[in-house]
């Protein structure tokens, strides 16, 4: 279990990512690396997991319409 002062900075990094792809860069390539940096940041914790798949979701849901 992570403790809650982790668990606020990988919210705090997924929303970082989210918006600086879901309103500027089209780059899903960057995406993609940043979000394996991302898991690998906070120990590939499941909940890391979770979290960066519902993020990977939206943005691609958004990037189709």
């Amino acid at each position: 279990m992570m403790a809650i002062s982790t668990v606020i900075n990988l919210f705090c990094d997924s929303w970082q990512l989210y918006r600086k792809y879901i309103l500027k860069e089209k780059d899903l390539d960057g995406f993609i690396q940043e979000s394996e940096e991302l898991f690998q940041k906070y120990g590939q914790d499941p909940f890391a997991k979770d979290l960066l798949l519902a993020v990977t979701n939206e943005v691609e849901r958004k990037e189709r319409q």
